[in-house]
């Protein structure tokens, strides 16, 4: 048997040797801004004597705003998507990207608060002015919107790896309330599995809640 001390001691030499590049595990586990005893105590139960295969702390795709209202004026201005940190801990989603149905790359710097949002948005002049304060809003690339009739959207982690898939449509027990009709597609929360459609109401606030928790969270 290895002997506790000597499984620290390898521990430790292996958070310090990590760094947050792609292909490798993050050194700062819990997510907290530092390498600390916490992170050392994750690896060892978690991962045993290297970060070799350690999980990741992911955000949750919790809100998409695909068809905005007439009401609300153009699709280009109101369109956005949302992601949730779950964790009690600020979430490093640096290198992160959403892709396919849209595509957008986190800036290195770019953190969740603990039980906080970000918002993606075709126009993040427009949603910043809507979301509190220290939300991140980011802007997609290219021109085009969140289709109307439904696409996939992936939720990407630096390596590459895919952490979630979520294919929303118009049809096929979605909300039809989200599509032209002022709600957003809001996700129900955990423990539901987002890639259903069976996880996701129609909001009840008029453009959804973006930056907030979901409006139907409270409901």
């Amino acid at each position: 048997m290895t002997h506790p001390s000597f499984r620290l001691a390898v521990a430790t030499l292996s958070l310090l040797s990590l760094t947050d590049v792609h292909g490798q595990c993050h050194a700062d586990l819990n997510g907290n801004h530092m390498v600390d005893n916490h992170d050392l105590l994750i690896l060892l139960a978690d991962y045993g004597q290297t970060c070799e295969n350690a999980g990741w702390h992911d955000p949750i795709l919790s809100e998409i705003h695909y068809n905005p209202s007439t009401q609300q004026g153009s699709d280009s201005d109101h369109e956005f998507l949302e992601l949730t940190n779950p964790h009690p801990f600020d979430l490093h989603v640096g290198g992160w990207s959403v892709a396919d149905g849209i595509d957008c790359a986190f800036p290195p710097d770019t953190w969740i608060e603990a039980g906080g949002h970000l918002v993606v948005a075709n126009n993040p002049g427009m949603l910043d002015t809507l979301v509190p304060d220290f939300t991140p809003v980011l802007g997609w690339s290219g021109a085009s919107g969140l289709h109307n009739s439904g696409e996939t959207l992936r939720l990407v982690r630096p390596d590459g790896s895919v952490a979630q898939t979520v294919t929303y449509s118009d049809t096929n027990g979605w909300p039809e309330d989200a599509d032209g009709g002022g709600a957003s597609l809001e996700w129900l929360g955990l423990p539901h599995n987002n890639a259903l459609s069976t996880s996701w109401v129609a909001s009840s606030a008029l453009g959804g809640s973006p930056g907030l928790p979901n409006s139907t969270w409270a409901d």
